[in-house]
């Protein structure tokens, strides 16, 4: 009987031997397969910065501008303001200027207890015979020409200009002499832009 006992106690404890060396088989097994998986899966990396956006345009200005000549203030107040773009000889015998007009308080950031404040629209209006040119060479005047119906050769704005609002103006003039290289232009209601170059 002891002995019956014995052999049972060796066969069990081989047993489980055998049960723990198949387990851990199992394990060893299966932890390669696991090595496996997360070898085929990429370790995460970081996160690829998306592209950057591309920087927003600036907002296009209302009006391309070109070159400012000059600049001048309105006689009544000094927000609207004249910037002289353009004095240019064209074909037949013409002379082409052209400007802009500007409310330039729309601009202007108000602060402290008037933040809420709206500026006011400027009134602009004049009589056609103010707006001409002089060539001082010539001591000549030249009013802008008209077509055969009598029609005047210009794009003038006049009225309000609100905040911000601006305007381009141009008109057709007789060309000086050729050799007049310099004239002044009057634009009505501001300082009168002198010496300013013809340009071919």
């Amino acid at each position: 009987m002891h002995l019956r006992n014995l052999v049972a106690k060796l066969l069990l404890s081989s047993l489980c031997v055998i049960a723990g060396a198949v387990a851990c088989s199992k394990q060893e097994q299966a932890a390669p397969a696991q090595s496996a998986q997360h070898a085929a899966t990429p370790a995460a990396q970081p996160a690829t910065p998306a592209a950057a956006p591309a920087p927003a345009a600036p907002a296009a200005a209302p009006m391309n501008s070109g070159t400012v000549l000059a600049s001048a203030q309105f006689n009544a107040d000094p927000n609207l303001r004249c910037d002289l773009l353009e004095v240019k000889r064209v074909s037949g015998g013409a002379l082409l200027v052209r400007w802009r007009v500007i409310n330039t308080a729309g601009a202007q950031q108000s602060s402290g207890l008037v933040a809420g404040a709206q500026s006011k629209p400027i009134y602009y209006n004049f009589d056609w015979p103010e707006l001409y040119y002089t060539d001082p060479a010539e001591n000549k005047k030249y009013a802008f020409l008209t077509d055969s119906a009598g029609s005047r050769i210009l794009d003038v704005f006049y009225g309000n200009f609100g905040p911000g609002e601006q305007h381009l103006g141009w008109a057709k003039f007789p060309a000086p002499p050729a050799t007049s290289n310099k004239i002044t232009i009057y634009i009505p209601k501001f300082m009168p832009f002198e010496d300013v170059p013809v340009s071919q």
